[in-house]
C-alpha cells in the first residue's frame, strides 16, 4: 500500500488543517535575501537604541507579509508588545501614541503595504513613527517600492528612508524547489524531484498558489489511495476542469 494509502481518515482531516502554517523567521526561505533576515533579527533582537528602522520593499509574493507577520509573531513569543498594521487596518487596531510610548524600546511597530495607505493613515503613522524613534521602539515598513518611489506625504515618505533599506529578490526556482519539498514533506506528501519541476514550468509560481496546488494534491492523492505522481496532478487538474464543464471528466491516472 503506498504511503498516501495508509493514512487514515482522521489523519487526512488533520493534514488538511494544517497547511495554513504561520509564517516564522525559521520557515523563511532566505533565497538571495538573506542579508534582510540577518537585518530583521538584529531588529528584533536590538538594544533598543533610538533610531532602530528597517523598511523592506520588493514585487508580490517576494516574501514581505511574511517576514512582517514571523517578525511580531517572534516579538510576542518573547513576551514583547507587537503591532501588525496595514491599509485594511481599521482605525481600532492603530495603537494610540501613548501605547507606543509605554511600550519603549522592547516592541515592534511594523506596518504593510505602506504605498496603499490613504490620508488617515498617512497622518496616524508619521505621528506613530515619531514616537517609535523618540522612545526606540523597533519599526518595520514594507512596499512594493523603494521609499522615494512612494506617493505619500513628503515628510511620512523621507521618514522611511531614515533607518536600514533592503530590496527583497524573488525566489529562484531551485529556492522554491526547496520551499515546496520542505513543505511537502512537514504534511506527509512524497514530492519527488520531477514532479516539483513540472509544478513550476506548467503553473503558476507565486508561493501562495504553489503551496494551495500542493495542498489539492495531497487531499486528492489521499483521496484516490495515490502517491502524488504528475499523472496524478493532471488528473486532477482535468477533474477541476470536468467540475467546470470545461471539459469531460477522466478517471484518475495512474501514477
Amino acid at each position: 500500500m503506498s504511503p498516501s494509502a495508509s493514512r487514515s481518515p482522521a489523519r487526512q482531516l488533520l493534514l488538511e488543517l494544517q497547511w495554513s502554517d504561520e509564517p516564522t523567521l525559521e520557515n523563511f526561505e532566505p533565497g538571495a535575501n538573506a542579508m534582510a533576515l540577518q537585518a530583521l533579527r538584529a531588529l528584533i533582537d536590538g538594544d533598543g537604541a533610538a533610531g532602530r528602522a528597517l523598511y523592506l520593499w520588493g514585487g508580490a509574493a517576494s516574501g514581505k507579509t511574511h517576514l512582517l507577520r514571523a517578525a511580531c509573531a517572534a516579538m510576542q513569543a518573547q513576551g514583547q508588545p507587537a503591532w501588525l498594521l496595514g491599509p485594511h487596518s481599521p482605525p481600532s487596531h492603530w495603537p494610540a501614541l501613548e501605547q507606543i510610548a509605554r511600550a519603549g524600546a522592547h516592541a515592534l511597530l511594523a506596518v504593510d503595504d505602506v504605498q496603499d495607505c490613504n490620508d488617515w493613515q498617512q497622518d496616524w503613522l508619521f505621528g506613530l513613527y515619531n514616537a517609535a524613534r523618540q522612545v526606540g521602539c523597533g519599526f518595520l515598513g514594507a512596499a512594493d517600492r523603494a521609499p522615494a518611489e512612494l506617493a505619500l506625504r513628503e515628510d511620512l515618505r523621507t521618514r522611511m528612508a531614515w533607518g536600514l533599506g533592503l530590496r527583497l529578490q524573488p525566489l529562484d526556482d531551485a529556492a522554491k524547489q526547496r520551499v515546496l519539498a520542505r513543505i511537502a514533506a512537514a504534511h506527509g506528501l512524497q514530492l519527488r524531484e520531477e514532479l516539483s519541476r513540472y509544478i513550476l514550468d506548467h503553473h503558476a509560481r507565486d508561493m501562495a498558489s504553489l503551496v494551495e496546488l500542493l495542498r489539492r494534491l495531497d487531499a486528492f492523492a489521499l483521496r484516490h489511495g495515490r502517491a502524488a505522481s504528475i499523472p496524478l496532478l493532471k488528473a486532477m487538474l482535468n477533474e477541476t476542469a470536468a467540475d467546470s464543464g470545461a471539459l469531460p471528466r477522466p478517471c484518475p491516472a495512474q501514477p
